[in-house]
């Protein structure tokens, strides 16, 4: 990513969900050496980030509103976040809008549609993470239902999920919510993210979609999409 991000040589990048400046690090190994501008939620995440790189921009802030001028980025990335985002839809016209006519999104998220597999979703009747470990556990009925869940009623549900409750769906009840004792990866993920259904949207907003490493192999299960602003539109952009 970061030498792709270098190969683009973009004169500003936006990181939503920075974490803890890796990327940046990253791109400066790849000698790219532009404004750079990171955003997090936590605050003493930032306040590390601006202590280790004062050379660089940080702010406190959300997906939903960056602290940043209309149209201003040339390239404005986020990796892992719309998945644990309710309003998504809003994120992304809030990311769309950063870019300058011409630049690009770059976005990177599992395909939980595509995997037929929500770490968020409780399957059977305990969060333990397999039905082998639950048969270990003598735990024989949770077991066989976990299995069921996971091969059979999960991937079905995904499937269709958005024919049946609308777009740009959500799950109402991840795990972090009943055992918030349990931290793993996407515990609290909701928004049940599909490729498609958010290269569909960017499509129906007047944007341009392309897939920098394809879409099949290992992009299946996890999208790596880039999302371009044309240089002039007109239509309106999401932002407006």
């Amino acid at each position: 990513m970061a030498r792709y991000i270098a190969e683009e040589d973009p004169s500003s990048v936006l990181e939503v969900g920075c974490g803890d400046g890796r990327l940046f690090r990253a791109l400066r190994r790849e000698d790219w050496n532009a404004e750079y501008t990171g955003v997090e939620v936590a605050e003493y995440v930032v306040d590390g980030n601006r202590e280790r790189h004062p050379e660089a921009n940080w702010d406190v802030a959300g997906a939903y509103t960056l602290p940043v001028e209309t149209g201003t980025v040339e390239l404005v990335r986020s990796e892992f976040v719309v998945e644990h985002l309710v309003y998504t839809v809003r994120a992304l016209r809030e990311m769309v809008r950063a870019v300058k006519p011409g630049g690009q999104l770059l976005l990177i998220f599992p395909d939980f549609v595509c995997s037929g597999r929500l770490a968020s979703q409780v399957l059977g009747f305990s969060p333990v993470p397999t039905a082998l470990e639950r048969l270990r556990q003598g735990r024989l009925v949770d077991s066989v239902v976990s299995l069921y869940d996971s091969r059979v009623r999960l991937p079905r549900a995904l499937k269709t999920v958005r024919e049946e409750v609308g777009p740009f769906p959500v799950n109402l009840r991840p795990q972090c919510l009943t055992y918030s004792e349990i931290t793993s990866p996407d515990v609290d993920a909701v928004y049940i993210a599909s490729k498609d259904e958010v290269e569909e949207w960017a499509y129906n907003h007047n944007l341009r979609v392309t897939f920098p490493w394809g879409r099949s192999g290992r992009f299946y299960e996890n999208a790596h999409m880039s999302i371009h602003k044309p240089p002039r539109s007109g239509r309106q952009s999401p932002s407006e």
